[in-house]
């Protein structure tokens, strides 16, 4: 039996070899009549009226066949030039740092992926991390919200200018498709995540303010730094577990709550007031603080900044992902004192003696002008809402000086009280320095820390001679340091005694100084007829 699909296909082959002579016939008389015509438009249409229709028509559709059999897109990040353009305020860098983001992104992809063989280790610019990067050539796959995306580091020819140059470029290939996800969502994406990883590599940093200079130049510099390495954290640092705990929660929730704080229309910064006696750890705490969020220090020296404007350069000139510490802030300005005193003029009603306020203004002198509303400004001015993400922290050992508009709540958020050593604060310094957690001894050395006052400075200090007596013995060194607390106890109660006894005795001698001199205005008045 004939195959009927066979037969069809041979008449199909015999009709086309048969017509195949007329279509050719056709199409050489369709040529002898068009020829002419398309001669004589080449001749004389312009060459551009060919581009323009190409370009409009011709190419849109081409490009849409071209998208059928290679239906991807890239996207080329370029390594940052070493060009410097200069302004009339000297030398200033155009260096993007996508290209680095994009690098330390890729460099954590680098690390998961065994299919990338091909890697390249370098120093991170700040700090002893390294960087792993994927050799030219090399691809690194990624899924981003379950679209496939590829990396590929490629080297290739840049032309800036008259300059031509090669340099290197990251290279992302992803479907037609998701190009709004990519450049909306997966880029940003990389960035940030780019950033996180730079900041943890980086080195940390101490900075505190230059002094303030007259004449400004580009080589001028408003911080100066260090390096910060301070070994505090909050497990070594001595306080109650209770309030220790209740900063932290109170840090980690600034640190997260980015949304919050743009969805309530509040700047990204907090700030915290630590208060005390000398020796109660508020340095320390800040240290702490700093070793927790991973952040930077800015110690601002209020006593160099000589104008409000220089101390909101200083303001603009820090980052975010740091803490702003004035420390001792009842020292660094006159922001004690009483403001309707300050201006109220001579001769007006005071409730102070004459005496009293012509000291003050006698000691009145032009010292710096930064003022209150300055620092106020400072805090949580238009100027606080820059970089973001930031804490201020005041210090002060004397809270009750300080002007109420300074410290109250919104500009310090929490106040924090430095008190004395309690024995929850002692169980940590016993374990930072003796490396136990329970002793028999811990008893006798919970009653002297209740009948006394004293601070965590001074306990440690005590630990310290115990233990270099002691032998680093536990038993030995806690019986010295009962003796050695003792005696601090009673040198603690005989200096309060002493000055309390010495300020009674200025308080008695100022009210005879006081009674005299009425005495001799009083007999001064009587000599003259005029009796008071």
């Amino acid at each position: 039996m004939a195959d009927p699909a066979g037969g069809m296909v041979v008449r199909w082959q015999r009709w086309a070899f048969s017509n195949l002579g007329s279509a050719f016939t056709n199409f050489g008389s369709l040529w002898l009549i068009l020829a002419p015509l398309v001669s004589l438009v080449a001749t004389y249409a312009p060459r551009r009226l060919f581009r323009t229709y190409f370009n409009l028509f011709l190419r849109r559709r081409a490009r849409r066949l071209l998208n059928v059999v290679d239906p991807y897109a890239t996207v080329d990040i370029s390594e940052p030039g070493s060009d410097v353009r200069y302004s009339r305020y000297g030398p200033v860098s155009d260096t993007d740092t996508t290209y680095e983001e994009a690098k330390a992104y890729l460099s954590e992809k680098a690390c998961e992926q065994e299919e990338a063989r091909a890697l390249r280790a370098e120093g991170a610019r700040d700090g002893d991390g390294l960087v792993v990067s994927i050799r030219d050539g090399q691809d690194v796959a990624d899924v981003f919200r379950g679209v496939s995306l590829w990396w590929t580091s490629v080297v290739g020819t840049d032309v800036q200018g008259q300059r031509q140059g090669r340099r290197r470029f990251l290279r992302l290939t992803f479907h037609l498709s998701r190009r709004r996800l990519v450049v909306d969502e997966y880029l940003p994406h990389v960035r940030r995540c780019g950033r996180e990883i730079l900041f943890s590599n980086r080195r940390r940093r101490l900075y505190t303010n230059s002094k303030s200079r007259d004449v400004y130049t580009y080589e001028y510099k408003s911080w100066s730094y260090i390096d910060f390495d301070h070994p505090t954290t909050f497990d070594t640092l001595a306080m109650d577990r209770a309030k220790k705990k209740e900063i932290i929660d109170d840090l980690d929730a600034f640190r997260k709550n980015k949304d919050f704080y743009r969805r309530t229309g509040k700047p990204w910064k907090r700030g915290y007031l630590l208060y005390g006696p000398p020796g109660t750890g508020k340095s320390t705490m800040v240290a702490a603080m700093a070793n927790y969020l991973d952040y930077d220090i800015y110690d601002v020296e209020l006593t160099v900044v000589s104008t409000n404007t220089d101390l909101r350069k200083l303001l603009i000139e820090t980052t975010s992902k740091s803490i702003i510490v004035i420390e001792d802030i009842d020292c660094s300005l006159d922001l004690t004192g009483d403001r309707a005193r300050q201006r109220r003029r001579p001769g007006q009603a005071s409730t102070s003696s004459k005496a009293d306020d012509d000291k003050y203004y006698a000691d009145e002198r032009p010292r710096n002008t930064v003022t209150l509303s300055g620092l106020l400004n400072f805090i949580d001015g238009l100027w606080s809402a820059c970089s973001g993400e930031r804490i201020v922290v005041f210090t002060t050992n004397h809270v009750d000086k300080l002007d109420p508009a300074l410290i109250r709540r919104g500009r310090m958020d929490m106040h924090i009280e430095m008190s004395y050593c309690g024995f929850e604060a002692f169980q940590t310094l016993a374990k930072n320095y003796l490396d136990i957690d329970e002793h028999e001894l811990f008893g006798a050395v919970e009653e002297i820390l209740k009948e006394v006052k004293l601070t965590p400075a001074d306990v440690a200090e005590c630990l310290m001679t115990a233990k270099r007596a002691g032998s680093g013995e536990p038993s030995p060194c806690l019986e010295i340091l009962i003796d050695e607390l003792k005696k601090r106890a009673e040198e603690k109660e005989r200096a309060e005694a002493e000055a309390k006894a010495k300020a009674e005795a200025e308080a008695k001698a100022w009210a005879e100084a006081e009674a005299k001199a009425a005495a001799e205005a009083n007999t001064a008045e009587m000599a003259r007829g005029n009796p008071l």
